[in-house]
């Protein structure tokens, strides 16, 4: 009998188990990333974004990011056209008051109170010489006069008495009570007294005078400033011997050297061919070599009456207009003169800025320029456009500086950082 074969299982391994409660387990790990990871990523970008925006908010309120405009500056340029007369002169800064102080007295100097750059008033004791001697003397008049007033005091009531016997003999002489040689020794007395009291009263003012003699020479050890200013050279230290006209090396002539600030002018030469193109009154423009980046307004106050010969020049003086505390005696200068009065050019300075430097506000034309880190509006008056640059007249410097293309935010002490612009 022949087995019944049995069938044969599949084999596992070889037949895939497919079972539909176990596919529904199957976790996709790949797929479920591969749907949320770029939303997620997206969110985390704009919170990202969010809070950047927000700290540069908070830094901007706060000052940490500078708010203030850059604007783009330009120096203004002198024009040669107009209001110049094309002429121009060296010279030197010169003080008009200015004086070498001395004593009137001779001595040993005992006292200096002043230094080179220190400013005096007019009356200040600025040195003081040895005056022993002197209040020696004075002493001296002073009890010569307290002598002289005494004798005066003594022979005033002499006389009232011998006054009063003459009037009494003169009665009585002339009611034959008195002789008269009575009468006549009661004359002689009064004229006797008359005379010592005379003779009081003049030694009482030559004391007087002999006291204001001593004092006098007192004051005179005293060197005194003679007007307001400031010191600028020193000749003599304390210990040394100060004589009015100094007759040897030992001695010095004077004390100090001042000189009034306030008169400082600049002395300067021009040709004779040319000093008919200066007069008095005349705008000028003065540069100092020591300031180089300002220029100073100035006038012409005196044209000198007498040339100088061997140099065929003439010695103008130009006042300062507006004088400060940079400008010193002896520096050297440069001066400009400016259109004569009347002339056809005289008619203010004249500046080029660029065209687009000029702007309309409140209908009126201005210029925006950047002093001390803000914006200050100037009224102009612009004239014709030369090339580039608008020649404007105005309240304008040497050293200012215009903005270039300034926006309608600009404004009046409106704080800026500056950007300038080549020359």
């Amino acid at each position: 009998m022949s087995a019944q074969s049995t069938p044969e299982r599949p084999d596992p391994l070889k037949v895939g188990i497919h079972d539909a409660d176990l596919d529904g387990l199957t976790i996709q790990r790949e797929e479920h990333f591969a749907k949320r990871s770029p939303a997620r990523s997206g969110q985390w970008r704009w919170l990202l974004l969010i809070l950047l925006f927000a700290g540069a908010v908070g830094a901007w309120r706060t000052g940490l990011i500078d708010q203030t405009p850059s604007v783009e500056v330009t120096a203004v340029v002198r024009m040669a056209a107009g209001g110049s007369s094309g002429l121009a002169a060296t010279g030197y800064v010169v003080a008009q008051r200015q004086a070498s102080i001395a004593s009137k007295g001779t001595g040993r100097m005992e006292y200096l109170g002043v230094k080179v750059g220190d400013r005096v008033k007019e009356g200040d004791v600025i040195a003081r010489l040895e005056h022993t001697d002197m209040d020696a003397l004075l002493q001296q008049a002073r009890a010569k006069l307290e002598v002289a007033r005494a004798q005066l005091v003594t022979a005033r009531p002499e006389l009232q008495e011998a006054t009063l016997n003459f009037d009494r003999m003169k009665t009585l002489f002339e009611q034959s009570f008195a002789t008269q040689s009575e009468f006549d020794m009661a004359g002689a007395r009064l004229r006797r007294a008359a005379g010592a009291v005379k003779s009081a009263e003049a030694a009482v003012a030559a004391a007087e005078a002999e006291r204001q003699s001593a004092e006098v020479q007192v004051e005179s050890t005293n060197v005194r400033a003679p007007f307001d200013g400031t010191v600028v050279k020193k000749f003599a230290e304390v210990g040394e011997v100060v004589a009015p006209m100094a007759a040897s090396t030992l001695s010095r002539g004077s004390v100090v050297a001042i000189a009034d600030m306030n008169s400082v002018m600049v002395d300067a030469e021009v040709s004779e061919s040319m000093i008919h193109r200066v007069q008095a009154g005349q705008p000028a423009e003065i540069q100092l070599d020591s300031v180089p980046d300002h220029r100073y307004r100035g006038e012409v106050s005196q044209v000198m009456p007498i040339a100088d010969r061997a140099k065929a020049t003439i010695l103008t003086r130009v006042r300062f207009l507006d004088l400060d505390e940079r400008v010193r005696p002896e520096l050297s200068a440069k001066v400009t003169f400016g259109a004569k009065p009347g002339s056809a050019d005289e008619g203010g300075e004249s500046w080029g800025v660029p065209s687009t430097a000029v702007v309309t506000r409140a209908g009126r034309p201005v210029v925006l320029l950047v002093r001390n880190g803000a914006i200050v509006e100037t009224d102009v008056q612009p004239g014709s456009p030369v090339g580039s640059l608008t020649p404007v007249r105005g309240t304008l410097t040497q050293s200012d500086e215009v903005v270039a293309a300034p926006s309608e935010s600009l404004r009046s002490g409106t704080s800026v950082t500056v950007l300038r612009r080549p020359s």
